[in-house]
């Protein structure tokens, strides 16, 4: 047994403290051991987007009759249309939640974490890896490491899944320079190279000694592709000129009846309507039996098959069992274009579970209150909304302009007044229910000020940095409104502030950011602070950021993974181009050098120390200000689905649902 060490039980007695619970926009990051808002998922726009004209499932039969098999489909609800049905792609620039829920569940993985604990456990691998050693291969001294894979897990053509598999995918993700998400998961910084030892025997080699982040949280949760389908796509892709031309062959490629080994195979998606997934039968995990126990071990068995222990010996009392399924023959994820529309067909018995990474507003929570056959459960938020700068366009770089904008901002009066409770504002990057990494002492710019003493700072942070008006902002006497509003506010180099756009979602896709971005403008503009809000479609969003960075300011939200390396990946100077996680471009050496230091840290105290210091210098450098998260509320059909467990940190959705052990009644 590999001995994770001191490591691991530092690691486990924070995930037991975290206990509620790669990067993805509503986007993505990290391999989604969570990763990108990983990042955030597509929003629609309200031209972009059609109503669903989802598949109608039989009405559900009473719970004492089960269903025929033919009828056994998981009918999930979501309200963004998909970008790719490619998985190099999804983990690219088609970062989004959306791609996400769909395409999930189809890739093997060497690690995972485990459901509601999340323990560092093996998945594909046989067993924990073997400490890392240096080692001289030919000139150069590296670092390296060895995993035995499991025998029998194949891929649904028939043919086994390998160490070969593994080496491919890893080799392609290096060699062409992929963007997105990619470079947390295979970095070129230290991934040197991997090879098959034989068909089940890897061994990986690092330029360096790879941290947390780089190895066991990173790496070690690369989805892996079958090479046999994938080799010629990418051998053709390879032919192009440039690295951007490779990237973008590999990731126009539609696949057709790409193998899984995962519980699910893609099978369709017709646009603006549904998207469908298919029930492995040849999945190496179904009918397993994972235990964990309240002593903190886990085991997980199939008879004939394998069986395997961890994190010591089986206590008496359990803390969660199930059996792996797939329990039914296909999920079909039908496309609505509201929140509205899909919480009409959830009442209607149309769909059993709605995905939407924002969780259920207030006026739909109490739409479903009193409804038979439904379930609403709260859990706390894995992300965090937030408003972004372009720094390549001034007075966006300038520190102290930022700060003013961030003081301006009063969150607690949108969260507690205007939206009546139904957000929560933070100011840090790490979520408050991410217990082991979050740190409550960070700088909290505005918070608790009067409007007066908001308007009152932000002109001292803005002269004192150079800046001027003709006409100064100036605010009554019992502070409660703007008696002068700013004009001519001129930047330090004398020339005028130009005008800028704030695009965030409009309100029928998210009416809390919009309702943010529409007072961030009110506020923006008494100070003489010219800027215009751009309510607009979330795809539309993405594009502009990430894909032409053609922006001044912008509001998104990011879902989260438990280690948050995603701070580097977000603001180290490295990511910031086109396609990448930085798209504001923001650069500042020291925080480089402190991100550097997490990527390399191996020591786990120490790794959240240095998570803390980043939280720290981000809330008062800003790059993001971050806004608000909020608890993640969801209902189901609970007369027609069930859940071994509906706690957990991000909801149910953080699993799209949890699909391979939620059972058709």
């Amino acid at each position: 047994m590999y001995t994770f060490g001191r490591l691991t039980a530092l690691f486990f007695v924070f995930v037991v403290l975290i206990q509620l619970g790669c990067v993805v926009r509503e986007v993505v990051v990290t391999p989604t051991p969570d990763p990108a808002d990983a990042s955030e998922p597509a929003e629609p726009s309200a031209t972009e987007t059609t109503a669903a004209q989802e598949p109608t499932p039989e009405p559900s039969k009473p719970e004492e009759t089960p269903l025929p098999q033919e009828e056994r489909i998981y009918q999930l609800g979501i309200t963004a249309d998909l970008t790719t049905t490619n998985y190099w792609a999804y983990l690219g620039p088609d970062g989004t939640m959306w791609n996400q829920y769909v395409l999930t569940g189809t890739k093997p993985t060497l690690y995972s974490y485990s459901d509601q604990r999340f323990d560092w456990i093996p998945s594909l691998a046989a067993d924990f890896p073997s400490p890392l050693i240096e080692e001289v291969v030919g000139e150069e001294t590296l670092w390296s490491t060895e995993v035995d894979l499991k025998q029998g897990v194949k891929w649904n053509d028939g043919t086994d899944v390998t160490a070969d598999d593994f080496v491919f995918t890893a080799h392609t993700a290096n060699e062409l320079q992929l963007t997105g998400n990619w470079p947390s998961i295979v970095d070129p910084e230290f991934f040197d190279h991997a090879e098959a030892l034989d068909p089940y025997k890897l061994k990986i080699f690092f330029k360096k000694k790879p941290g947390l982040a780089r190895w066991q949280f990173g790496l070690a949760f690369m989805p892996i592709f079958s090479k046999a389908y994938w080799e010629p796509v990418v051998t053709e892709a390879m032919k192009a000129g440039d690295s951007t031309e490779q990237q973008k062959l590999l990731y126009a490629h539609v696949p057709q009846s790409e193998p899984s080994a995962g519980g699910f195979q893609f099978d369709r998606w017709e646009q603006g309507a549904y998207a469908e997934k298919d029930r492995n039968d040849d999945f190496y995990f179904r009918d397993s039996l994972v235990t964990q126990y309240a002593n903190g071990a886990y085991s997980e068995s199939k008879p004939g098959v394998y069986e395997y222990f961890a994190y010591g010996e089986p206590g008496e009392e359990k803390s969660l069992e199930y059996t792996v399924g797939p329990h039914f023959e296909s999920a079909i994820y039908s496309i609505y274009g509201s929140q509205d529309a899909a919480v009409l067909a959830l009442k209607k018995g149309d769909i059993d579970f709605m995905l939407n990474p924002l969780g259920l507003s207030k006026g739909l929570q109490e739409q479903m209150q009193g409804q038979d056959g439904l379930s609403t459960i709260e859990n706390p938020s894995s992300g965090v909304r937030y408003l972004g700068f372009n720094f390549r366009r001034p007075p966006m770089d300038n520190k102290a302009f930022r700060q003013a904008v961030a003081t301006l901002i009063d969150k607690e009066f949108i969260t507690e007044t205007v939206l009546q409770g139904v957000a929560i504002p933070v100011y840090t990057m790490v979520p408050e229910g991410n217990k082991a990494w979050h740190n409550a002492n960070v700088p909290m710019i505005g918070q608790g000020l009067s409007r007066g003493d908001r308007v009152a700072e932000a002109v001292s942070l803005l002269k004192g940095a150079g800046f001027t008006w003709e006409k100064e902002p100036r605010v009554s006497e019992d502070g409660n409104f703007i008696e002068q509003q700013g004009e001519g506010l001129k930047m330090p180099n004398g020339e005028p502030v130009p005008e800028m756009s704030l695009i965030a979602p409009s309100a029928g896709y998210d009416p809390l950011r919009s309702t943010f971005a529409i007072w961030i403008e009110r506020w923006m503009n008494e100070m003489g602070i010219p800027l215009r809000a751009d309510l607009t479609g979330f795809n539309l969003i993405v594009e502009k950021v990430f894909n032409t960075q053609d922006f001044d300011m912008w509001i998104l939200g990011w879902g989260l993974s438990i280690f948050p390396d995603y701070l580097e990946a977000f603001f180290h100077s490295r990511h910031s181009d086109l396609e990448e996680y930085n798209p504001g471009g923001y650069n500042n050496p020291e925080f480089d050098r402190l991100s550097d230091e997490l990527l390399a840290e191996t020591d786990l105290e120490s790794a959240q120390q240095q998570v803390f210091r980043l939280q720290e210098f981000l809330a008062d450098e800003l790059p993001y200000v971050v806004l608000f998260t909020t608890p993640i509320v969801e209902t189901f059909r609970s007369d027609r689905i069930e859940f071994p467990y509906t706690e957990s940190l991000g909801g149910l959705q953080e699993a799209a649902g949890l699909p391979t052990i939620v059972h058709i009644k």
